[in-house]
């Protein structure tokens, strides 16, 4: 079934079929059902005509002698006086022949109640076995019970449903003759427009675009073939931009300061730009094969050949006072295969050297807590030339001693975290994160902590799943420095609340502790370096002051927000929000 020909014929001759048998299938069905209906309500009337006119006028002894059974019997019901244990009375035939009737409505009459049954089977006046409408009433007359049955054999009306079946099958074929007459001559009105169109699609695939098409008609086969030729039109002029961008990009390869060598998937150089060979100061990049220059930039030439589509590989090559900066990636064809790999070469000599002037202020901020170190070391110096035989002053200087190094080592480990974040010169992973599996994550970590002091914390998360692009180890760096402020400063046997919102943006995870508060007046400022509200008890405590700042800017390389409300004397409620995964379409 190539041709839409055959086709479209095959789908309207399915429909027509479908649809008549459909509905004739209700029709038939709705005239059985008119016709049960029928049968029950004459079934009824013959019975209470019994009763009127022969059970309520005559004796017991007569019923067989009435003279209306005569009248009754000229019609196609059937109907008999019973006794209420379902016993012949009259009419003769049926009292002298001794006719056993036995079904469902005769046994639910027994049992005083009127009843009809549809296909009970019994035996006629002939002795032969027939299917029935029957129906059953229960009536009393001088004060004996007997049942008035009345049948209607079921064969005039199956045969009048078979016949309707007939004239139904005869109309169903003869719809589907005039079907398929009708579509032969319909198919070629629409085939043959899509014909010239298919030969057209071929001459412009064979780069021919001289071909034009003319629409014969204003309907939908007349439409798509006027917006094919002004298809065709287009591509002809895109390829022509395509051509002219073409020659803009070997324009800006060749004039660009970076560097950019292309290879094919075999290794073979198929591009190098005047750039490449300045940054690599003459190097004889065409006489060097691929695995060696990959080696000269440190890569490792087995990883390279196994990265995948829009993945990128770096790595920085330095000599003496220069640095050269490579990435490389793959290139893909239409069918997303690798088609080869292009490295970009940036000489980031003055970059580095920035980078190595903010190390070294790290350095030399380091170098400033020689002091309190000194102090340190002075105490140790104390405790070993005799102050550690008084155990008391030794307990309180080795006490000291451990405070102060804690202390000191929190503060340079935080230094370093935000001159990473000052520099912006490596840029975070990112991945697709659960941010609900990443607070439990944080939330089991925590516990150890909050279990010294018999605190709980109780974790609210949505039902569903949260995904946010971001760097995991980051993000539980902020929680765990959130939950471990509201440890400090909460007393014991209090609970630490963790609950979840959802927007149409962002998620919002809600930390709530039972600690001392903030004043408001200090809240816009709990995020600056080196704050603190309570001086004292921070350093008590152990805070260095720059937790939550470093907390504002993870949140903020993440695109996220983090902010606070209190009551002192009633906790502290810190809230991030981070932006929802957008789906890309």
């Amino acid at each position: 079934m190539r041709s839409i020909k055959t086709k479209l014929i095959a789908i309207y001759a399915a429909v027509v079929l479908i649809v008549m048998t459909v509905s004739g299938t209700f029709m038939l069905l709705t005239v059985r059902n008119m016709e049960i209906e029928q049968a029950h309500e004459a079934l009824r009337h013959h019975a209470e005509m019994i009763y009127e006119q022969i059970v309520q006028m005559y004796d017991k002894e007569d019923f067989p002698y009435a003279r209306a059974w005569i009248w009754i019997s000229t019609h196609e019901i059937e109907g008999v006086l019973l006794t209420d244990f379902g016993r012949p009375i009259a009419p003769d035939h049926f009292a002298q022949a001794g006719t056993i009737f036995n079904d469902r409505s005769l046994l639910e009459a027994t049992a005083g109640s009127e009843a009809f049954s549809e296909g009970s089977l019994g035996l006629d006046i002939h002795g032969a076995e027939q299917r029935w409408f029957t129906f059953a009433m229960p009536v009393s007359s001088g004060g004996e019970n007997f049942i008035i049955y009345t049948r209607l054999n079921m064969r005039l009306m199956n045969e009048r449903l078979s016949g309707l079946t007939f004239t139904f099958v005869l109309t169903v074929l003869a719809a589907l003759v005039v079907t398929f007459i009708l579509w032969i001559f319909l198919g070629n009105t629409l085939t043959r427009p899509i014909v010239a169109l298919t030969k057209h699609a071929k001459a412009i695939a064979s780069g021919d675009f001289s071909g034009k098409i003319t629409a014969v008609s204003d309907d939908e086969i007349g439409q798509l073939a006027s917006n094919f030729d002004n298809m065709s039109k287009e591509l002809r002029e895109n390829l022509r931009r395509i051509v002219s961008e073409k020659n803009k990009t070997e324009a800006f390869l060749q004039n660009t300061s970076h560097g950019v060598l292309i290879y094919d998937v075999g290794g073979r150089l198929l591009h190098a730009n005047n750039a490449s060979s300045e940054l690599l100061h003459g190097m004889d990049i065409d006489n060097i094969d691929m695995e060696r220059t990959l080696k000269f930039f440190g890569f490792e030439p087995r990883d390279v050949f196994r990265i995948r589509p829009s993945e990128v590989l770096e790595s920085v090559y330095e000599d003496d006072e220069f640095y050269l900066y490579a990435c490389i990636t793959t290139y893909t064809s239409e069918t997303e295969a690798v088609d080869g790999f292009v490295i970009v070469l940036q000489d980031i000599t003055r970059q580095s050297k920035l980078e190595n002037m903010r190390k070294e202020f790290v350095a030399n901020v380091s170098h400033e807590l020689r002091t309190p170190l000194t102090n340190v070391k002075t105490y140790a110096e104390t405790l070993l030339d005799g102050a550690l035989d008084d155990r008391e002053t030794a307990m309180n200087f080795l006490k000291v001693i451990n405070d102060e190094s804690e202390r000191m080592s929190l503060l340079v480990s935080d230094l370093l975290e935000l001159s990473r974040i000052d520099s912006k010169h490596t840029a975070l992973e990112m991945d697709v994160v659960d941010l609900v599996a990443l607070m439990r994550l944080s939330i089991r970590q925590a516990q150890i902590l909050a279990d010294k002091k018999n605190q709980k914390i109780k974790f609210s998360p949505p039902d569903s799943v949260c995904f946010i692009e971001a760097n995991a180890a980051r993000i539980n760096q902020v929680v765990s420095n959130i939950l471990s402020n509201s440890i400090k400063y909460s007393s014991e046997n209090t609970t630490i609340k963790i609950t979840m919102e959802i927007t149409e943006k962002y998620y919002r995870v809600f930390i709530k502790d039972q600690g001392m508060g903030i004043p408001s007046d200090s809240l816009t400022r709990i995020f600056e370096r080196f704050y603190r509200v309570d001086k004292a008890r921070a350093r008590a405590l152990g805070g260095t002051g720059l937790g939550l700042a470093i907390v504002k800017e993870i949140m903020e390389e993440h695109g996220g927000r983090v902010s606070a409300s209190s009551q002192p004397g009633k906790g502290t409620t810190m809230v991030l929000r981070f932006n929802q995964m957008v789906d890309e379409i």
